[in-house]
């Protein structure tokens, strides 16, 4: 089923999801569009699932049982990763490959030209020991960034008086489950 327009809130995508849960359909929700198929496994009810923090949770679960599937195929690594990804994308270690059409990718290669975006942004390496915590008796003497990431060069465009678009928040909130950017 094509959706000719995309819910607003979170009480329309709600109704939605149920509707189409009603007719038999095969859904992912939330931010990181877990499948209904997990939710038993993962004590969901539709309505949790859109929460964001238990949606995240959720995935996270999800991935990480994927990825120690995959790594028991694959070894660890990238190899495994992708097809974790693959496996969290369609429950199995392949699908995420298969491109979406003739002008669309597969699921594996938007996360690939995302992580791309990413670059900058180099991938946590440090370890639990690595960490120096600051008492919380002391968090009144650390240091702030010498400049807010807003002033950094590069992080966004000056906006002019006349040209400055009124935010609208309700329109923000429903995209923010478009990871991929799919539907902007």
């Amino acid at each position: 089923m094509q959706l000719v327009q995309q819910p607003t809130n979170e009480k329309e995508a709600l109704t939605l999801a149920k509707t189409l849960l009603d007719q038999g359909a095969n859904i992912s929700v939330g931010l990181g569009q877990v499948n209904k198929n997990n939710f038993k496994g993962l004590g969901l009810t539709l309505e949790k699932a859109f929460d964001p923090c238990t949606n995240l949770t959720a995935s996270s679960k999800v991935l990480t049982n994927c990825y120690e599937r995959a790594v028991t195929r694959k070894g660890e690594g990238q190899a495994a990763l992708q097809a974790a990804f693959s496996c969290y994308y369609s429950n199995n270690f392949t699908r995420g490959f298969v491109k979406e059409g003739e002008d669309r990718p597969s699921y594996l290669m938007h996360i690939a030209s995302n992580s791309e975006k990413l670059r900058p942004v180099p991938a946590i390496e440090f370890k639990p020991t690595d960490i120096k915590e600051i008492d919380p008796q002391k968090k009144g003497e650390t240091q702030p960034a010498a400049q807010p990431a807003e002033a950094l060069e590069g992080a966004k465009p000056e906006v002019k008086p006349e040209a400055k678009q009124v935010r609208n928040p309700e329109k923000e909130r429903a995209m923010s489950w478009d990871v991929l950017g799919d539907f902007n």
